[in-house]
C-alpha cells in the first residue's frame, strides 16, 4: 500500500483541542497567541492529529514525514519533544502525545471545557504574567519560537568542525582538540552532535551552511588551535546556520597542560550560548587526564589511526608507546595502542596478526584497569576478541551505553549482534550510527551491505547513491559490493574497474584486486570450479589455497588456539568441507572434541547464528565418524535457535541457505528445498566466501542431488554463473 507523503502547502486548516493549525503557514495559535513550527515538527503533527487517538508507528512517520529516508532516532524524538512544548503553551493543553513502547505514538486530543469568554479571559491574564515573568528574567526571552525551560528544551543540533592548524606540522593536534569537544557534548542529552566524520564533510565546503542543513544541525562549531612551544591558543566560533550569525566566539590561552581545562570550558561556553546544561560529562580526572606532552602524543597517534592509511600503524604505534612512557597511567592511550597494533599490516599476513593479538588484548585490558568506564576501551576490546563471542558482545553493549552517540561503536554493536542472530536490533544500530554521522563511508556502507544482505538491493543502491552523491569513488565501491553479494560479478567489476582507472591513492590498488577477485569467482583466471574465498575489500587479504583439502598440520596449525581458529575461520569452515569430502570425519570428530571444538562448536553448547554455516558440516562429520547421536543433538539445537531467529522481520538471505543444509543434514528435504528456493528467490546465488562454486558439491546439499527441485535450483545457479562470465569477458577489465 503506498503512503502518501505529507505535503504542508496542500494539507488544509485544522482544528486540534482548541487549537488553530495552520500547515501551510507553519503556524499554530489560539486567542491571538500563534507559535512558529519547524516543517518536520508541523508534519509529525499533522500525522499524528490525522490518525488520532490511534498509535502511530515510529517507521510511518517516517515514511509520511522523511520520504522514508533512514533517519536517526534523534530526528522523530526532537519533533516529538517540540510538539509536547508546543502544547505547554498553551492552558488548558490542547493535546497529549503518549509514546506506547517500541511501537510509536500516540495523539490525545484534549477538548477545551470552558466557556470563551472565561478562557479568553483566563488566556489574558496568562499572557500578563507571562509578560511580567518575562520582564524578570532579564532578556531570557528571544523572538521567534517560544523558549522553555533548559530542562524541557529540545536537543541543540550541532556540528563541530575539525579545528584548523596554525601551527607547523601535523593537524592531529588541533583536529584531536575539536574531536574531544564533539565527544562532550555528544554525552550530554541536550544536545544532538553529528558524527565526526560528517563534520569534517563541512571543512572543505564553501557553503557550510548548505552541507550543515544536510546534517539537519542548526549550529556549527569552528575553531583554530596554535601551539608555540609549551603554549597554546585555542579560538573558538559558534554560528547559526540559519542566518550565520555568530553567536559566540572566544579565546584561549594556556600551557599546554591546560587543555583539558580549556576543552572543558569551551563546552560550558557552548552549553551557555545556547540556554542549555552539562549534566553528563564525566569528570576528567586520573587515568583520563594527562600531561601536555603525552596529550600530543596521543592525539598525533589518533589522527594517523583515524586515516585506516596502512603504512601509518606503525608509526602510531610508536607515538602511543613514547606517551605511554611518559605518563603510564593514561589510559586512552593504551586502547589506542591496542588499536594500532590490531591494524598494522603485517608481512606474514595472518600469522602476523595472531602473534600481535594477545599484546592488544592485554593493552585494552590494561586500558580498563585503568578506567573501568573507558568507551573506547571497551569498543576496541571488543574488536579484538572472538568475533561473535559473548564476552566481544558484552564490551560492546558496554561502550554505547557509556558513548551512546558515537557511530563506530554502534556499528561494531551492531555486528556482534548480527553474529548473535539479533538482525533487527543489529539494523536499528545501523540505522541509529548513519542517523548520527550521515556522510561517512561506514556508516552509510555498512547500512547499505547490510540491506542488501537481506534481498533489499533497490534501497541498498539508493542509499548508495544518495549517501555518496559527491563521492563517486565511495559510490562504486560500495556499489560493486552489493552486486557481489548478489552474485552479480560482472556489475562488480564494472564498478571497481572504474575506480582502478581513476588511480585514487587510497581505492585505486583494493579495487584493482576487487577485479581479480569478480574474474576468479567466474573463472576467468583459468582456474577450475573451486571454493571461493575471496577477499573482495575486506580489510585482511591474504593469499589462501584452497583447491584441496588443507594437510593435518595445517589443520593443526589453524586450530592451534583461540585466536588462531577466530583468525582462520573462514578458511577453517572451507577446510571442513573439504576434509569431509576427502574422507577425514574422523578427524574433524577429533576437533570437535578439543577444548576449542570445531568451527567454534561444542557439545552442548548453544550456537550463535554465524556459526549455522558450520552447523551442517560438523553433524555430518560426527554421522560419518559413527557418532549420530551427537549429530542430531546439535541439530536439534540448531533447529531451536533457527525457530527463534525467525521471528524477526530481519533475515539474511544466506541464513536462508544455511537453514536449508540444517535440514538436508536431518533428512527433512522437503522443508529444505523450500528454503533453499526462497534463499534463491530473494537473491541468493551461491555467492558466499565459503560456498563451493557448484552447490552440489556442498556436503548437505549433496544429499539432495536426485531431488527434481534441487535439479532445477543447481540448473538457474550454473545458468547464472555462465551469464556472469560472458558478461566479465565483454567488459574487458
Amino acid at each position: 500500500m503506498s503512503v502518501t507523503q505529507i505535503k504542508l502547502a496542500e494539507t488544509p486548516d485544522f482544528d486540534l483541542g482548541g487549537l488553530r493549525v495552520s500547515p501551510g503557514r507553519r503556524q499554530a495559535g489560539s486567542n491571538g497567541k500563534q507559535c512558529e513550527l519547524e516543517p518536520k515538527v508541523a508534519q509529525v503533527l499533522i500525522a499524528l492529529a490525522s490518525a488520532r487517538p490511534d498509535v502511530v508507528s515510529r517507521d510511518r512517520l517516517i515514511e509520511r514525514c522523511w520520504d522514508g529516508r533512514i533517519v536517526g532516532d534523534d530526528a522523530v524524538n526532537r519533533c516529538i519533544v517540540a510538539l509536547r512544548h508546543l502544547a505547554k503553551q498553551f492552558s488548558p493543553e490542547p493535546f497529549a502525545i503518549e509514546t506506547v513502547p517500541r511501537v510509536g505514538y500516540s495523539l490525545i486530543e484534549h477538548p477545551s471545557r470552558e466557556p470563551p469568554a472565561k478562557r479568553a479571559r483566563n488566556l489574558r491574564a496568562a499572557a500578563v504574567a507571562a509578560l511580567l515573568l518575562i520582564a524578570t528574567a532579564a532578556g531570557l526571552w528571544t523572538t521567534g519560537a517560544p523558549r522553555f525551560s533548559t530542562a524541557e528544551q529540545a536537543p541543540a543540533s550541532i556540528a563541530v568542525l575539525p579545528f584548523r592548524n596554525l601551527s607547523a606540522g601535523d593537524p592531529y593536534f588541533a583536529e584531536g582538540i575539536g574531536e574531544e569537544v564533539v565527544g562532550q557534548l555528544a554525552h550530554e542529552p541536550q544536545f544532538r552532535v553529528a558524527g565526526r566524520a560528517s563534520s569534517s564533510a563541512l571543512e572543505d565546503d564553501a557553503d557550510f551552511r548548505a552541507v550543515a542543513r544536510r546534517l539537519n544541525v542548526d549550529y556549527v562549531l569552528e575553531g583554530s588551535v596554535r601551539r608555540q612551544g609549551d603554549r597554546v591558543r585555542v579560538n573558538s566560533d559558534l554560528v547559526r546556520v540559519s542566518d550565520g550569525m555568530r553567536l559566540w566566539s572566544d579565546s584561549y590561552d594556556g600551557k599546554l597542560d591546560d587543555i583539558f581545562a580549556i576543552q572543558q570550558r569551551i563546552g560550558g561556553a557552548i552549553a551557555t550560548a545556547l540556554r542549555r546544561r552539562l549534566m553528563r560529562t564525566p569528570p576528567l580526572t586520573g587515568a583520563l587526564v594527562t600531561n601536555g606532552q603525552t596529550y600530543n602524543l596521543y592525539l598525533t597517534a589518533r589522527g594517523l589511526i583515524r586515516t585506516r592509511k596502512k603504512d601509518v600503524f606503525v608509526t602510531a604505534s610508536n607515538l602511543l608507546r613514547d606517551a605511554i612512557n611518559l605518563d603510564p597511567n593514561y589510559a586512552p592511550a593504551w586502547a589506542s595502542l591496542a588499536e594500532a597494533t590490531y591494524l598494522t599490516d603485517y608481512p606474514d599476513g595472518s600469522e602476523g596478526l595472531i602473534r600481535v593479538l594477545p599484546g592488544a588484548v592485554g593493552y585494552a585490558r590494561h586500558a580498563l584497569k585503568l578506567a573501568p568506564d573507558l568507551a573506547d576501551g571497551h569498543r576496541v576490546l571488543g574488536l579484538l576478541l572472538p568475533y561473535g563471542s559473548a564476552e566481544s558482545l558484552s564490551h560492546f553493549r558496554r561502550a554505547a551505553e557509556l558513548d551512546p552517540n558515537n557511530a563506530e561503536i554502534l556499528i561494531d554493536l551492531g555486528m556482534a549482534l548480527g553474529a548473535e542472530g539479533q538482525f533487527d536490533a543489529e539494523m536499528a544500530a545501523y540505522e541509529r550510527a548513519r542517523g548520527i554521522d550521515p556522510t561517512w563511508f561506514r556508516t552509510t556502507g555498512q547500512l547499505a551491505i547490510r540491506l542488501a544482505e537481506t534481498g533489499q538491493r533497490a534501497r541498498a543502491e539508493a542509499i548508495a547513491d544518495s549517501g555518496f552523491a559527491s563521492d563517486p569513488n565511495n559510490r562504486h565501491i560500495i556499489l560493486g559490493r552489493i552486486a557481489w553479494i548478489f552474485g552479480d560479478y560482472s556489475e562488480a567489476a564494472r564498478h571497481w574497474s572504474i575506480v582502478a582507472a581513476g588511480h585514487s591513492p587510497r581505492w585505486s590498488a583494493r579495487a584493482q584486486s576487487g577485479v581479480a577477485d569478480a574474474k576468479a569467482a567466474v573463472g576467468l583466471d583459468g582456474a577450475r570450479a573451486r571454493p571461493k574465498l575471496l577477499f573482495a575489500f575486506s580489510s585482511q587479504r591474504t593469499q589462501v589455497q584452497t583447491e584441496a583439502a588443507p594437510s593435518a598440520i595445517t589443520w593443526k596449525m589453524h586450530n592451534r588456539n583461540a585466536i588462531a581458529a577466530d583468525v582462520y575461520g573462514d578458511e577453517n569452515v572451507l577446510g571442513a568441507k573439504l576434509m569431509l569430502k576427502a574422507g577425514r570425519a574422523k578427524e574433524l570428530a577429533a576437533t570437535y572434541d578439543s577444548p576449542l571444538g570445531l568451527l567454534g562448536l561444542h557439545g552442548g553448547e548453544p550456537l550463535r547464528a554465524d556459526q549455522l554455516k558450520g552447523a551442517s558440516v560438523v553433524a555430518l562429520a560426527l554421522r560419518q565418524a559413527g557418532r549420530a547421536a551427537e549429530a542430531d543433538r546439535l541439530l536439534n539445537s540448531a533447529d531451536s535457535m533457527i525457530k527463534a531467529i525467525y521471528r524477526q522481520h530481519t533475515i539474511p538471505f544466506d541464513l536462508d541457505a544455511d537453514v536449508a543444509a540444517v535440514w538436508a543434514a536431518q533428512g527433512r528435504r522437503d522443508q529444505a528445498l523450500s528454503m533453499l528456493e526462497r534463499a534463491v528467490r530473494r537473491g541468493w546465488t551461491d555467492a558466499g566466501s565459503t560456498d563451493f562454486t557448484d552447490i552440489a558439491d556442498e556436503p548437505a546439499f549433496n544429499l539432495l542431488r536426485d531431488e527434481s527441485r534441487f535439479a532445477r535450483i543447481r540448473a538457474s545457479l550454473i545458468a547464472h554463473l555462465a551469464r556472469e562470465r560472458s558478461e566479465s569477458e565483454s567488459l574487458h577489465v
